[in-house]
């Protein structure tokens, strides 16, 4: 167990250290910079980065002697000798820092790397797009080229390939001509847009909407 300080550094090897953490005899105060500190430190250890540290407001954390560290000693010999002159006695400083620790064997805990993200699955898509079922359902079955339906509902081919591209969507008026065409209701396209959409939609910005949006009680 550390005695009372003297106005001199008192320096101890890390293995007194580790020993009187095991004892629970003092507060062990590492005084390196943040990244230092999430890349490995000492089980327990509390940070205070030398860069932003200010002896005359030192934490009091507990009546126990406290024990500064850095990488290699000499930022928390520096760090004791500003805490005693600023009069606080109970200060130690372990020689060699995180180095000689490692180097006495002694155990620190290492930042965890993130796993890499996983490649995003694909979105399963439920409702086609109205082209690829004009395709699928209308045309080919048929033996209905985009030029003859094209020419049959009065738009050009090059609206039609877009159509079943997917780079164009089904508006009321070209619902209402393909309609006509194949005498299906007249809404018939617009439902088969708007349920490709909704889906779109929900893969899209479903978990957002139900993270951002309360439904409304009853």
């Amino acid at each position: 167990m550390p005695k009372d300080i003297s106005t001199d550094i008192v320096t101890v090897t890390p293995e007194t250290v580790a020993q009187w953490l095991v004892e629970g005899e003092v507060v062990l105060v590492d005084v390196r910079e943040t990244r230092e500190y999430d890349l490995e430190h000492i089980a327990g250890a509390l940070l205070l980065p030398l860069s932003s540290f200010e002896a005359e407001v030192f934490p009091v954390l507990t009546d126990k002697p406290v024990v500064l560290h850095c990488a290699i000693g000499k930022r928390s010999a520096a760090a004791a000798r500003m805490l005693l002159k600023a009069g606080h006695r109970r200060v130690v400083h372990m020689e060699g820092g995180l180095t000689a620790w490692k180097a006495a064997g002694l155990p620190v805990e290492e930042e965890i790397a993130e796993p890499a993200p996983a490649e995003a699955a694909t979105p399963i898509y439920l409702c086609p797009t109205p082209g690829a079922v004009l395709r699928d359902e209308f045309l080919t079955p048929n033996g209905i080229t985009t030029g003859t339906l094209a020419h049959a509902i009065g738009v050009t081919e090059t609206s039609i390939a877009r159509l079943i591209a997917g780079d164009l969507g089904v508006d009321a008026e070209l619902s209402l001509r393909l309609a006509r065409y194949f005498s299906t209701a007249a809404d018939f396209w617009l439902h088969v847009q708007s349920d490709h959409d909704i889906e779109h939609a929900r893969h899209a910005v479903g978990e957002q909407l139900r993270a951002e949006i309360r439904p409304r009680a009853a």
